[in-house]
């Protein structure tokens, strides 16, 4: 946990002292036998692990050059840590009778929202270029933001406090109940905005960049997902009668896993290059996740005790659903993968053949020449006559993405590339026509002159 990138090597030896102590202390309780899931070895150990992988991506993600990305990465280790700091702060204050324990717990009981935004910010910075970040971020941090500070200073544990609370909602009361319902829907919607962005971009494109943002916006759906986990746990408790404890022990692993998986498809999109079987493995990944919170919730609300089915009607009718959604997820995802893994046609087709000028899935796909490294021209060459942000948006144009794909990977508006296209296809001579056959022959070119910077083992002229 100490290798947190980023940070200065004080900060870094800082950081990960004060994790590896809450730890210790958290499990110290635990044997000093100090209940509560906040001190469960099963939570305390997964969040020091998604600490440790978010420490790991941020280093790589460095090591690639997406310094940003990499930051962010370091700022959700550094959540997670925040969260084993407060929770053997709130226990040792409720253990020691001290006045301001309530604090302690209202400040560890806000911990869990940070991380959240911090894996779909780290997710999606790892496809951007530029300086600026793109308009989602700023919403989603004031977002998340609001929602922390309104849960610490609303949300507070109901008296006598006798120990740390779990997900039971009778451990809990919330004042001023409509600012609490409001921020809380704020959260959630602002959880949405990246991934659906994102994945508008992904599927709007096409080769390599459709794979490289269709991971980045699985990343960054870990997120939401991880909240329908949460209210999913309040259906376990109720009319589930699940142990509250229990399922807040799952929520924390939950939140840990996903840091992983957020942070491990940063590290794929920035990479670049994405081979099908990453997508495939992300996209299921995802699909699944999703379909098993499904089926869970369902099959609590058939085996709760109010409903009184017996033994065999409810196996019958989970076995039902694990059917009917599992086989529907694995279809669907199965499908959505292969959307977005970049296609290798054996014998690319002429982009100004009449044949194939009108239809976009039989054009010249760029990808085969990405793959040799002829997406871009070596040592800063441009196409002449070309301004450097119009190189970049025919690059970018040239990996296969679309007006929306370009603009998020570039962090500009989809009017701005489209205006950029319009000077990129007079300077380059492609007279208006049909719009998919100008956008291919000026990708051509690109990567027509991308190769023609590089030498004969694909090393550039200037190497």
């Amino acid at each position: 946990m100490i290798a947190i990138a980023q940070l200065p090597s004080a900060g870094r030896v800082l950081a990960g002292a004060a994790g590896g102590v809450a730890v210790a202390a958290l499990l110290a309780f635990r044997l000093a036998g100090h209940g509560g899931f906040a001190t469960d070895p099963v939570g305390v150990l997964a969040l020091a692990a998604g600490a440790t992988g978010a420490a790991v991506a941020a280093t790589r993600l460095a090591g690639v050059g997406n310094r940003r990305a990499g930051t962010l990465a370091t700022w959700l280790c550094a959540a997670l840590l925040a969260n084993l700091v407060l929770a053997a702060w709130a226990v040792w204050m409720v253990t020691a009778g001290h006045p301001a324990a309530a604090l302690a717990v209202a400040a560890w009981n806000s911990a869990w929202i940070p991380p959240l935004a911090l894996m779909q910010l780290t997710a999606s910075a790892a496809i951007r270029t530029g300086a600026r970040a793109p308009w989602t971020h700023p919403v989603l941090a004031a977002a998340s933001g609001t929602v922390t500070l309104a849960d610490a200073l609303l949300t507070t544990a109901s008296e006598p406090f006798t120990g740390l609370p779990t997900i039971a909602p009778e451990d809990w009361r919330t004042a001023l109940e409509p600012v609490g319902t409001f921020a809380t829907l704020l959260g959630v919607l602002a959880l949405l905005l990246v991934p659906v962005t994102l994945w508008r971009a992904a599927l709007g494109s096409e080769g390599s960049a459709r794979a490289r943002i269709g991971v980045a916006a699985a990343g960054a759906s870990a997120a939401p997902l991880t909240v329908c986990f949460c209210l999913l746990l309040a259906v376990a408790r109720d009319p589930g009668a699940v142990e509250p404890s229990l399922g807040s022990v799952a929520f924390l692993v939950a939140l840990a896993g996903a840091s992983m998986f957020s942070t491990a498809c940063a590290l794929i999109a920035a990479r670049g290059g994405v081979e099908g079987r990453q997508v495939a493995i992300v996209v299921r990944g995802t699909g699944l996740a999703g379909a098993a919170l499904v089926v869970i919730g369902t099959g609590t609300i058939i085996a709760a005790p109010g409903l009184r089915l017996g033994a065999s009607s409810v196996a019958f009718l989970v076995a039902a659903v694990t059917v009917v959604v599992g086989g529907g997820a694995w279809a669907g995802t199965g499908r959505l993968a292969r959307a977005l893994t970049p296609q290798h046609p054996q014998h690319p087709q002429d982009p100004q053949d009449p044949q194939h000028a009108q239809d976009p899935e039989h054009a010249q796909d760029p990808q085969a020449l990405n793959d040799k490294g002829l997406a871009a021209p070596a040592g800063g060459a441009t196409v002449t006559g070309l301004t450097p942000r119009e190189a970049e948006v025919l690059a970018v144009l040239a990996e296969g993405a679309s007006n929306a794909g370009i603009a998020a990977q570039l962090v500009v508006s989809e009017r701005t590339v489209d205006a950029h296209l319009r000077a990129i296809f007079v300077k380059l001579g492609l007279t208006p026509g049909a719009e998919t056959n100008r956008r291919v022959r000026a990708a051509r070119i690109w990567l027509d002159h991308a190769a023609g910077n590089r030498g004969p083992q694909g090393l550039s002229k200037a190497d």
